[in-house]
């Protein structure tokens, strides 16, 4: 990766990055500065050119090369490129050889270091395949108009520091589509934000247009108080989320809390598992048709738990466990099937009191278990 940048008052800024792939992840440093800022239409192919050459004529701008080369490399250039062999300043990119601009829609994914502090106007305007986005909350300035034309936008990740503050809510705002949150650092939790769009009405005899928005996104995105997120107001929502969403959003939600259950209450946990247990077998169904043996390990402690406690449920567990090795064999995944078997057994062996065949289907179980989990959720 190569990138264009300035120095500025002890920091570095992005102007441009240059890359054969399409996922970009900048350096935390450059000329042993911090990188604190991206550039307004750092991302964008609809920055203005002239802006780049008037800096490179003042002698601004730079090229950094993650390969080594400091300040530029001069393997990158021509014979007729253009460049100050003291400073390394590009004077013109005539000729230069740079690999392809991130930029628009060729960039899918993006990591922010972890001092980046600004992100100007318009960065990412019309990176309209751009899915995930990776950054901290030491994140506090972004600029207008920054995700316009980015409705591809699926993930993001935030690295939390201590004090759990962050610009999660403004991004949020600003990207209306359904979105998964990892939360990591300080906090480690997986949330869903259903999408939400606003329609203006006009109301002729009052001469106004009134705003009325659609969906319960709006609700999820309200719950931070001075900046940091607030886990209790984001579950007081879920009856908004049940009423308005479709049946895998809510289910998307019921089980990123389940499984990561930072800040999880008792009476909203109950919540949630009313509407699971409500919903057993169509739980297994999605978590099989979807490959997701994390979902399936999660869903199947469960229902012995449940079957252990005498809990009502949509079906009998031995019946939704055989349902879902049967789908798990029709869609030719082994993996799921090996598992399943195995759960199904365990089942069994609790229903018919076979102590001994349960104590060693539990130790293969946390055989199996130690290597790919340490129990990366809670029951």
């Amino acid at each position: 990766m190569k990138l264009v940048y300035e120095i500025k008052e002890g920091g570095a800024v992005v102007w441009r990055c240059y890359d054969y792939g399409t996922e970009a992840g900048i350096p935390e440093t450059i000329e042993e500065c911090p990188v604190t800022e991206l550039a307004p239409y750092a991302f964008s192919a609809h920055m203005e050119e002239r802006l780049l050459e008037r800096g490179i004529r003042e002698g601004r701008l730079r090229l950094w090369d993650s390969d080594g080369g400091f300040p530029y490399d001069s393997a990158c250039f021509s014979d007729s490129a253009k460049a100050d062999a003291d400073t390394g300043a590009l004077i013109s990119f005539e000729d230069v050889e740079l690999p392809p601009a991130l930029t628009g829609a060729v960039l899918t994914a993006v990591s922010l270091p972890s001092l980046l502090r600004k992100i100007g106007a318009y960065a990412f305007y019309n990176c309209s395949r751009l899915q995930t986005i990776s950054f901290y909350g030491g994140l506090i300035d972004l600029g207008a108009g920054l995700f316009t034309g980015c409705h591809a936008i699926k993930e993001l990740v935030l690295r939390l520091d201590g004090t759990g503050v962050s610009c999660l809510r403004e991004i949020l705002i600003e990207v209306p589509e359904k979105l998964t949150v990892s939360l990591e650092g300080s906090v480690n939790a997986k949330l869903i934000f259903p999408e939400f769009f606003e329609e203006s009405v006009e109301n002729t005899p009052a001469r106004i247009l009134v705003i009325h928005t659609h969906g319960s996104g709006m609700n999820f995105r309200n719950c931070f108080y001075d900046r940091k997120f607030d886990f209790r107001a984001y579950d007081a929502c879920f009856y908004h989320a049940k009423a308005e969403e479709d049946f895998d959003t809510v289910l998307e939600m019921t089980m990123a809390r389940l499984m990561y259950p930072a800040g999880l209450l008792p009476e909203n946990r109950a919540a949630y598992e009313a509407w699971l247990q409500a919903h057993a077998g169509q739980a297994v169904e999605k978590a099989v048709s979807g490959r997701d043996m994390e979902a399936l390990e999660y869903l199947a402690e469960y229902f012995l738990k449940k079957k252990k406690t005498g809990d009502a449920m949509q079906g009998q567990p031995e019946d939704i466990l055989e349902h879902a090795v049967s789908l798990a064999a029709e869609r030719g995944f082994p993996e799921g099937v090996s598992f399943l078997m195995d759960m199904l057994y365990r089942c069994r062996a609790e229903t018919d009191g076979d102590t001994e065949g349960l104590k060693s289907a539990d130790a293969a179980a946390e055989a199996g278990c130690t290597e790919t989990k340490a129990k990366r959720f809670e029951l």
